[in-house]
């Protein structure tokens, strides 16, 4: 007792030395500053040392931390995805360790519980292979109550599978669980056989018709020859697209009863990131009034759906139906609601909220952050219409052929594949709730959480071909997929990766095809293994068939070459602030030849400008600019021969203008912690 009552006096009078005070608080201030410093000294040196052993099967190192229990919490908070690529993307060397410039795997703490961030590629691969990970039954859960307010009542079905999502339940779940209980391997079922099995057929027709249905009811797009202004590009097309997905899965039913549902989606997708955050209600109120709206409206349709469905109203493909949409929410509806009845009105409401929001939100911001690129660029632009010319003959019939002939189109594919690769960041999170996982180097104890990003797998700079630094992996390269076989340095990877997978096959015309081979564990828009999204051949099918109406239909020309995403929202709407002097710019679709005409004067770099014209078979009536560029100076820049074939296709047909604004959407909702939400 005596050698730690002197041990304890030196500390304070060395402490007292040292800042200069004999006041007791800055004393223990300073005394508490220098155990969390040498604390984070320690921890600096375990991780680094962890982090060179050669030995398999060992935890990931823990990532340094200045406050124990907190940990990572803060950092994680306030920049979530700059925190992970720090944690994981080793770009410094320390004590001559080989970790620079290369993905990594990690742990972090998180108010005293830790989460296992694995991004290398090698260990990324093992998680989407192995059999016993899925998405953890407790994730979903805090999904479901959080961020779409299912109440107690409905999550109880839930709390008690631990049986996971495949047919065959996990070793060492619950004996006592029936079948019928396993919700987990019946939403999995299910939503597999919507979107990936017979529904998705029927679903894609339904989507098509359901969109070309909207684009020509569109009250702007009337037959005069005025400009017309709209806010924004995104909201636009977007609200429209939703319309379209939501009535090939909802049915028409509840869009009829009330068609500004699609409203109430929309801000409850800008709310969604705080819901993510766990504001409380009676912080920021907003955010959940707009989840009890939507709510709402969808339990006042189940009352109507329950009166007027009959089995006749089914489509002869037996999926689709006006009233419940389609086969899969009647049979939710059926076997949560009616059978087992372990969804109430309340769980229910919550349950479509989700599926809704899944099946469209992502899609739809996918689509038209392509678009955006596709406009960016006339000579994508004329290259896209040349090659559905080339399949399609006019090029509008794609839209009466077999989906899977679009799907087909190699640079539209890849359009579509570096889109997903630049803007979609899913955590994809996995779980084995009752065995320990082996995954090569690194392991994961039972119970624990495995968490992969994809957005940092898209930004491997070890992997990715960049063109040799002409395209970074931060921009937009329609090109990055296709491999030319008479270029060695073109596809996706880098020419010194081996990629023997990634040409096999391909196209023996000699002409450049489209590829994802070799990139497992690299490109994983979709998360893997068992809990990937269900939804992803309809969310493909939905942008390939928006891409390509937009480029037969409409000419639209960016007037701004950047936007920025807010990263504490979901939306980076531009605000309209647009000079009277609209005559400043005239679109590309004034002539079917693609000829650019462009004020000289300045164009204001604020705005994010858009010019349409939409077309139809009513004649043509391009020969003059419009009144308000007489007189002015324009430079006309002259479209290369291809873009003169497509307009020699769409010969006598009419056009019309409209100017908007435009505003878009993150590829990925920062609170989407589960990637079979889709």
């Amino acid at each position: 007792m005596a050698v730690t009552k002197i041990y304890i006096l030196d500390v304070w009078r060395l402490l007292s030395t040292y800042t200069g005070t004999q006041n007791p608080i800055f004393i223990w201030i300073a005394a508490l500053g220098t155990v969390l410093m040498l604390n984070y000294m320690l921890a600096v040196v375990r991780y680094y040392s962890m982090r060179s052993s050669r030995r398999t099967g060992q935890l990931p190192p823990k990532y340094p931390a200045l406050l124990p229990f907190l940990g990572n919490t803060i950092p994680m908070a306030w920049d979530l995805g700059g925190f992970l690529f720090r944690a994981t993307w080793v770009s410094y060397q320390f004590m001559n360790l080989c970790y620079q410039g290369k993905l990594t795997s990690t742990r972090i703490s998180l108010l005293g519980s830790e989460i296992y961030i694995f991004q290398d590629r090698e260990t990324i691969e093992k998680i989407m292979k192995h059999p016993s990970l899925a998405s953890p039954m407790s994730i979903i859960i805090v999904t479901l109550r959080f961020l779409f307010g299912m109440p107690e009542t409905g999550l109880v079905a839930y709390r008690a599978d631990d049986s996971g999502p495949l047919a065959k339940p996990f070793p060492g779940s619950s004996p006592n669980l029936a079948p019928e209980d396993r919700i987990g391997h019946l939403l999995h079922q299910s939503f597999n056989r919507a979107f990936n099995g017979p529904g998705l057929g029927p679903t894609t027709q339904r989507f098509r018709k359901a969109l070309r249905s909207n684009v020509e009811a569109m009250v702007i797009f009337n037959n005069s020859k005025d400009w017309v202004q709209v806010d924004d590009f995104f909201e636009v097309f977007g609200k429209m697209t939703i319309a379209a997905l939501t009535q090939s899965v909802y049915g028409r039913l509840l869009l009829q009863l009330h068609p500004d549902i699609v409203d109430d989606l929309w801000a409850y997708d800008d709310a969604l990131p705080w819901l993510a955050r766990g504001i409380p209600r009676f912080l920021m109120p907003g955010p959940y009034r707009n989840r009890d709206t939507v709510r709402s409206k969808l339990r006042d349709w189940y009352m109507h759906a329950r009166q007027d469905f009959r089995e006749s109203q089914v489509d002869p493909d037996g999926d689709g139906d006006p009233v419940w949409g389609s086969r899969l929410v009647r049979d939710m509806q059926q076997v949560l609601h009616d059978e087992r009845r372990t969804h109430d009105d309340n769980a229910m409401s919550s349950h479509d909220l989700a599926l809704l929001w899944a099946s469209s939100f992502n899609a739809v911001s996918a689509a038209t952050l392509a678009v955006f690129h596709i406009y960016r660029d006339l000579s994508l632009l004329a290259r896209l219409r040349t090659e559905l010319a080339a399949h399609f003959d006019p090029p509008s019939s794609f839209e009466q052929a077999d989906p899977k002939l679009l799907l087909k189109l190699p640079l539209l594919s890849a359009v579509y594949a570096e889109t997903l690769r630049l803007y979609v960041k899913v955590f994809f999170m996995a779980s084995s709730p009752h065995d320990n996982v082996g995954l090569g180097k690194w392991r994961l104890p039972r119970g624990a959480t495995a968490v992969v990003s994809s957005g940092i797998s898209h930004m491997d700079k070890g992997f990715w071909n960049d063109g040799g630094g002409k395209h970074p992996l931060d921009e937009f390269w329609a090109d990055r997929f296709l491999i030319d076989p008479a270029d060695p340095s073109s596809g996706p990877l880098r020419s010194n990766k081996i990629r023997s997978a990634g040409n096999r096959g391909g196209d023996r015309s000699g002409k450049p095809y489209f590829s994802t081979e070799g990139l497992d564990g690299l490109w994983i828009p979709y998360g893997g293994g068992p809990s990937i999204c269900p939804g992803r051949f309809l969310a493909k099918n939905a942008v390939f068939f928006t891409c390509a109406l937009l480029v037969t239909e409409f000419d639209i020309e960016p007037l701004n070459d950047s936007f920025e995403i807010d990263p504490w929202s979901r939306c980076a709407n531009m605000t309209i602030r647009f000079d009277t002097t609209i005559g400043d710019i005239l679109s590309t679709s004034l002539y079917p030849s693609g000829d650019l005409f462009k004020s000289r004067q300045a164009i204001d770099n604020a705005l994010v400008s858009f010019w349409l014209g939409q077309k139809n078979t009513k004649g043509m009536d391009n020969q003059h600019p419009p009144d308000f560029l007489r007189g002015k100076e324009i430079a006309a820049v002259n479209a290369k021969s291809l873009k003169e074939e497509w307009a020699d296709k769409m010969e006598g047909e009419k056009e019309k203008k409209l100017h908007i604004t435009m505003g878009y959407a993150e590829g990925w909702i920062g609170a989407d912690t589960d990637a079979s939400s889709g």
